[in-house]
């Protein structure tokens, strides 16, 4: 009977003794080239009145977007950069009509054609 319980404190002693490693999982790399979209989108949208700006920035945005593309899937960066270069170049577009719109209407002297 105290040999079985010299046999269970060896078998404890022998537990505390080995030591425990957790290892964090390893976390994917990122994309850098889903975060450079994301940056030319956001950059694409605040210089979306000036017409080249948001052109340039939005078109690189999804450019870069469609290039990090890995697998026939899209990261969350490469997402939110090609909507955000998406909204870009369509403030762009609508920024152009406007200013034709006000160009047009200026020719006219917002009297129309026949005053």
């Amino acid at each position: 009977m105290d040999q079985d319980n010299q046999e269970d404190s060896l078998q404890e002693r022998r537990d505390w003794d080995q030591e425990v490693v957790y290892v964090q999982p390893e976390k994917a790399d990122q994309n850098n080239m889903a975060l450079a979209s994301l940056v030319m989108g956001i950059l694409g949208i605040i210089t979306s009145c000036c017409c080249y700006g948001g052109l340039i920035f939005g078109s690189l945005g999804i450019l870069f977007a469609l290039l990090s593309r890995t697998e026939d899937r899209f990261e969350g960066y490469a997402k939110a950069g090609l909507i955000t270069s998406a909204i870009a170049i369509v403030l762009v577009v609508l920024v152009a009509i406007v200013f034709i719109g006000l160009v047009a209407m200026n020719g006219m002297e917002l009297g129309g054609a026949f005053s």
